[in-house]
């Protein structure tokens, strides 16, 4: 097997320097107390275990905690400074990062905002600032954002009054956090009171330089780093957040990503906060899954994912038992479990015998398990009967709803929950639906069970879990080599006639109908009579894209009068509709091929991430059936595969009520041959399509009747 495909353009920093630095020059440093230029000071000084040396840059001058002030960068006495913190007015940012750069500053972080999000002025001194850590090798981090957290060791490179309180709530997670914006990670960080605790966070702004891939990248590359999580407000480049998601699944590491800005309204504010390009959301899922990121849809999720992989690791989560003292919550478990697309887990024989010896001949021991009240008021009863159930081999999650706090009562059944559970191999997945907190809930964040807060949420946890572990146990996906492709690009004459189009098709393997291109009404007649009626008749003109909203198509022609005819009328509405005269080459004389299911099969050049594959139904009703899958190219046929499974079109293509198969490995080839003469063609083609492509009987291949290269 070929390696996975890999892009080896993209280059990353190791940012040693930046997450390890040995000196740190914060200009802005402010003597005023609550100031941001202060508290930066206060967050390096006294809240980190830093050893290395600080500079404190401010106009005025003078002594800030037993630490001199330089009244300019070019004043300090050190050069090769490994990390300068930027707290100065939008207007003077350019000039303190070019006497940054003058004195060997490896990385700028700008805090100051200003910039993209505001206009036209904003992006050209970002523009400017991207020009220089370009010439001058220096990099920049931000704008517009609140800088890097680390907890372990500590180091805190930001502004934030909070940053004294992260990491002191409990054991640190090993989960890494990349965000553009610090609103949003701020509220992640302190996600460490419901026992989700981050141990890096990288609050990356505006991206004019270093952006979220570098920081995925380089946390798939930390050995303190398990887990990954980021909330993406736009994605500046496609390609190098691909290599990112590539070097995190290699590592082992589940990439978690909350992408926002999905809707128009989302993505206008997405623009107005960060300028970013939010992108076509249908496409960043299609690229999310198959790279193996775990697509969320708010904080709350990404917090319950990610607490429940930091603690159970990557596994299947999908057969479900249901524990509990409520009837009622059992029941509503079970309804969620089936919503989910999880199974209830049957228990084994040997499972509900050992149960029934101890526990009430009322008790419920199939599942969902209804021990009944008594569980609450007898520890033993609860322990034995539940540590069979926690060897059972064919369960993979013990959900326990938690529907009411009874202060001492509850915390002891919890207490007995977990005695069973931290000895046991089975995933304990607690979920606290009272609105009370109390002692119980307390002592599941203290033991390290941080609890869901509703059965939807943890139903969606389990599901995305059991969704990576099937990813992650994927072998090699890597293209697969296509025989009898050109060993030369093709060239293609733009614009492009569907004429040229098929025939370049048929350059790489995927055949049209018997056809001829025809220039006079006699000339068709005569085709027509050689390939046999009905026949289909098509305008062929440079730049016409779609043929039928004109009137260049006509179809099940069975004389040679009709044909005429048809000729006829084709070349009366090219003139109708101004298809200018030298444009137009004549018509193509079709067989028709009328047995088969038409699909399309299309690819775009996507603004963010390039070549994207489309596949579904096609025909002239294709915008109506709204049927399609996309994958990210280039693409093994696996990928491909797996995205026309995810159509509703392909189950047509099986044998069903004394219909014949569709020739399906005929039509993931000719994807293979698409995909691979769209990469030839090179960055002057914006788009090709194929629509319809006719899937025939098993054995029999497929048609392309109709393609457009854009």
């Amino acid at each position: 097997m070929n390696p996975p495909t890999i892009d080896t353009s993209v280059r990353f920093d190791n940012l040693a320097a930046l997450t390890q630095p040995r000196s740190v020059m914060i200009v802005g440093a402010s003597t005023t107390p609550g100031t941001l230029g202060h508290t930066t000071v206060l967050n390096v000084l006294e809240h980190s275990d830093f050893a290395g040396e600080v500079y404190l840059v401010n106009p005025k001058g003078g002594e800030l905690q037993g630490k001199t002030l330089y009244p300019g960068v070019g004043d300090v006495p050190a050069h090769g400074i490994d990390v300068a913190l930027l707290l100065v007015p939008a207007e003077s940012a350019m000039e303190t990062l070019a006497a940054c750069a003058a004195r060997g500053v490896r990385y700028a972080i700008v805090f100051t905002g200003g910039f993209a999000e505001l206009g036209e002025a904003g992006r050209s001194v970002e523009a400017e600032m991207r020009a220089l850590a370009e010439r001058t090798g220096m990099r920049i981090y931000g704008p517009n954002c609140a800088g890097m957290t680390m907890l372990a060791p500590r180091l805190g490179l930001t502004f934030s009054t909070e940053f004294r309180n992260d990491g002191r709530s409990g054991a640190l997670s090993r989960i890494g956090l990349v965000t553009q914006g610090g609103g949003l990670g701020r509220s992640l960080m302190q996600g460490d009171e419901r026992g989700v605790r981050f141990s890096r966070w990288f609050s990356t702004g505006n991206e004019v330089d270093l952006d979220s891939a570098d920081f995925i990248h380089w946390l798939a590359n930390d050995p303190a780093t398990d887990l990954i999580c980021t909330v993406m407000e736009g994605i500046k480049s496609g390609p190098r957040f691909v290599a990112a998601a590539q070097a995190a699944r290699r590592a082992g590491k589940p990439l978690i990503a909350l992408k926002i800005g999905r809707s128009d309204f989302g993505k206008k504010a997405a623009q107005s906060h960060t300028a970013s390009l939010a992108g076509e959301d249908v496409v960043n899922d299609a690229v999310f899954s198959q790279y193996g990121v775990i697509r969320v849809e708010d904080l709350d999720e990404l917090l319950d994912v990610a607490g429940l992989i930091s603690r159970v690791g990557v596994r299947s989560l999908q057969r479900i038992c249901v524990y509990s003292s409520s009837g009622g919550a059992g029941v509503l478990s079970a309804d969620k479990v089936g919503e989910a697309g999880l199974a209830m887990a049957t228990l084994a024989e040997a499972t509900v015998a050992e149960m029934a010896r101890h526990a009430p001949s009322y008790a419920a021991l199939t599942n969902p398990v209804d021990l009944t009240t008594k569980a609450l008021v007898d520890p033993l009863l609860a322990k034995r009967c539940l540590t069979p159930l926690f060897a059972d081999p064919g369960v993979d999650v013990v959900l326990y709803p938690i529907t009411s706090n009874y202060a001492a009562t509850t915390e002891g059944t919890v207490r007995n929950m977990l005695d069973v559970a931290r000895g046991g191999s089975k995933a304990f997945v607690p979920v606290w639906m009272s609105s009370r907190r109390g002692p119980a809930h307390d002592l599941l964040i203290q033991e390290g069970f941080a609890p869901f807060y509703s059965l939807r949420n943890a139903m969606l946890a389990l599901k995305r879990c059991s969704w990576y572990a099937q990813q992650a146990s994927r072998g090699d996906e890597s293209e697969s080599e296509v025989a009898g492709l050109p060993a030369v690009a093709p060239q293609v004459p733009l614009p492009c006639n569907e004429a040229q189009a098929k025939a370049l098709l048929a350059e790489y393997g995927v055949r049209s109908p018997r056809e001829e291109q025809a220039g006079t009404a006699e000339e068709a007649a005569a085709q027509a009579r050689g390939i046999g009626f009905p026949v289909a008749l098509k305008l062929v003109a440079d730049g016409v894209l779609h043929k039928s909203e004109i009137g260049g198509v006509q179809l099940h022609l069975r004389s040679e009068e009709q044909v005429r005819d048809a000729f006829a009328r084709i070349m009366a509405n090219a003139q109708q509709h101004r298809v200018p005269q030298q444009a137009v080459r004549g018509v193509l004389v079709s067989e028709m091929v009328t047995d088969g299911v038409e699909l399309l099969v299309g690819i775009h050049r996507d603004a963010v991430f390039g070549p994207v594959l489309t596949v579904g139904a096609g025909g002239v009703w294709v915008e109506v059936e709204a049927d399609v899958a996309r994958c990210h190219l280039p693409a093994g046929r696996a990928v491909l595969e797996r995205a026309l499974d995810r159509t509703r079109i392909a189950r047509r293509l099986a044998s069903h009520r004394g219909l014949p198969a569709r020739d399906r490995a005929a039509l993931l080839d000719a994807m293979q041959r698409i995909a691979a003469l769209f990469l030839a063609l090179g960055d002057s083609v914006q788009s090709l399509e194929v629509n319809p492509l006719v899937v025939l009987n098993d054995g029999q291949g497929v048609v392309a009747l109709d393609a457009v290269i854009e």
